[in-house]
């Protein structure tokens, strides 16, 4: 077979490119952007923390309902990226995909949940009755009291929040600072660090902490295969079994209560 043509970068002017433009790009879109969020969502507890800093005569209220800054954002930035890696012909378009992938990480994604569901379900009992962390009602709320709830997260939280999220941190977070990151443990760290950070904007340590261990789970698969879609199934158990459990309180907006 004829080898393929070598694959060029995309038609974007030269700047965009260097790797002055890729660190002040990372850090705007991965470091700054989650807690610019965080404040515009809850300026309440943003100013509060003004305030405690000493910092006077300055607000982050607009207004505007604090759900505009968390899903019009996420899906703003998701197809904005999805439209790069779309255009970007040294980006493999399967990684997008690869059902092929995903049927062969099945059978060990399935076993490795299995063993961590009860882990997440004990977690979560734990907060609920021996700490004040998460009330006594929050354990198993959806399936008791709201499974209509439930059913719903279960049909579209795939769409609108993981696999979104495996795309902008995931598969654009790996391609695109590649070149300023490489391609071992330090660009996996980063990424695993500042997925925990995308969940500033709930304003409360646990959801930091619970993310840490699902983005170390979610980057493997990803690196493993490939697949973006085998990453965004695997976020999607994780996180409609953490909403069954009664850990999706923590990563809520309306449970915001600050550090």
């Amino acid at each position: 077979m004829p080898t393929p043509p070598p694959r060029s970068s995309p038609p974007l002017p030269k700047l965009f490119h260097t790797r002055v433009w890729l660190w002040i790009e990372w850090t705007t879109l991965y470091i700054l952007t989650p807690p610019l969020i965080a404040a515009l969502s809850q300026p309440h507890l943003a100013d509060r923390l003004l305030l405690d800093l000493g910092i006077e005569g300055f607000s982050f209220e607009t207004g505007l309902p604090s759900g505009l800054f968390i899903f019009p954002v996420l899906l703003l930035t998701f197809l904005t990226m999805l439209l790069y890696l779309r255009a970007d012909p040294s980006f493999e378009n399967r990684r997008l995909w690869n059902l092929a992938d995903l049927k062969n990480a099945l059978p060990r994604i399935l076993i490795v949940f299995g063993i961590l569901a009860p882990v997440i379900l004990f977690v979560s009992w734990f907060l609920a009755f021996r700490t004040p962390l998460l009330p006594e009602s929050g354990f198993l709320r959806l399936p008791r009291e709201l499974p209509i709830v439930l059913v719903f997260i279960t049909l579209l939280y795939p769409w609108v929040s993981a696999y979104p999220q495996e795309v902008t941190h995931r598969a654009f977070f790996f391609h695109r600072y590649q070149p300023i990151l490489g391609d071992g443990r330090l660009i996996l760290g980063l990424n695993i660090l500042t997925f925990s950070w995308l969940h500033i904007p709930m304003w409360n340590p646990i959801a930091l902490l619970m993310t840490l261990p699902a983005g170390i789970i979610f980057a493997l698969t990803y690196r493993r295969t490939t697949s973006t879609l085998a990453a965004g199934f695997e976020h999607a158990i994780y996180g409609i079994w953490a909403f069954a459990c009664g850990l999706g309180y923590f990563v809520f907006t309306g449970s915001a209560n600050g550090f």
